[in-house]
């Protein structure tokens, strides 16, 4: 039985210590930041890890100043898979990567200390296959530690014996980026799948951060955008569809201005990247390209 977990995206969405000030100064993580690495190893078969054949060491992650053209938010490739990542200042994290194409969600307990072991569940985001089912869930734990240098490092364990490393390099630079509503704001575009049927909503993000969308297919979407932290890169969404029976997802990511190198090339428009769960079940991945 193939577990289908070598392509991970690590999402948490959980508020569990008490969020951050509007001031951004209160409850700081040790592990407060932005990440960028790769994983060292995929989750196998037969319940043991397995190389991924590709190098282990971190992406380059902090070049070029925090508005420079030439900047880049992480590198990879789905031989050797970016991973990005984010821990809010109260200990919420987040951390991302795309391999094959693959994108899974992990929502772990806040992270407050130079070492921590949380628990996570896993879900499959635009109906990526966890377990060989398409959007399914899995659970296990996630141990790391954060370098003197601000790095982190550890393991993801899943409860069916299934072990993959991390290791990711701070980017001072895109964590260091202010956030704002107003920056935000404007009209975007998305594509995500959910229950075997592909939505492309347009999503307008107005001043005051409410969401208002709709799609070809007659959805409307509601929701909305805080910015829990305003010191730093970092965004709180929440949305809810009419085609999606009322629920509510919600999730936390960071935007990226247009001139960013990234694994593609050049990033153009803008970015707006989120991952959002409705708590344990479903996942989404909502990479917003800015379209004004």
């Amino acid at each position: 039985m193939q577990t289908s977990m070598a392509s991970i995206m690590i999402c948490a969405v959980l508020c569990l210590c008490g969020c951050s000030s509007s001031d951004g100064t209160s409850a700081n993580s040790v592990a407060q930041g932005i990440y960028c690495g790769s994983f060292t190893a995929t989750f196998g078969s037969t319940g043991s890890s397995s190389s991924s054949g590709s190098s282990s060491s971190s992406s380059s992650s902090s070049s070029g100043s925090a508005t420079s053209g030439s900047s880049s938010f992480c590198g990879g490739s789905d031989s050797s898979p970016v991973f990005f990542g984010m821990v809010q200042a109260d200990g919420t994290a987040v951390f991302f990567t795309k391999q094959n194409s693959n994108l899974v969600l992990y929502a772990p307990a806040a992270v407050t200390a130079a070492s921590f072991s949380v628990p996570v569940n896993a879900i499959g985001l635009n109906g990526s296959i966890v377990r060989t089912v398409a959007g399914g869930t899995d659970s296990g734990t996630l141990t790391g530690t954060v370098s003197s240098g601000g790095d982190l490092s550890g393991s993801i364990a899943d409860n069916y014996g299934n072990n993959v490393d991390f290791a990711a390099t701070a980017n001072a630079d895109t964590w260091a980026r202010t956030s704002s509503l107003a920056t935000v704001a404007g009209s975007y575009k998305a594509s995500f799948s959910l229950g075997g049927t592909t939505y492309a909503p347009t999503l307008a993000i107005d001043s005051s951060g409410n969401i208002t969308g709709t799609d070809s297919g007659g959805c409307s979407y509601g929701g909305a955008v805080t910015t829990p932290d305003p010191l730093h890169n970092d965004y709180n969404m929440k949305l809810t569809s009419s085609c999606l029976s009322g629920q509510t997802f919600s999730g936390i990511g960071a935007y990226f201005p247009a001139g960013l190198s990234n694994p593609n090339g050049i990033l153009s428009p803008a970015e707006l990247k989120v991952g959002l769960s409705n708590g344990t079940a479903s996942g989404i991945y909502l990479n917003l390209s800015l379209s004004n």
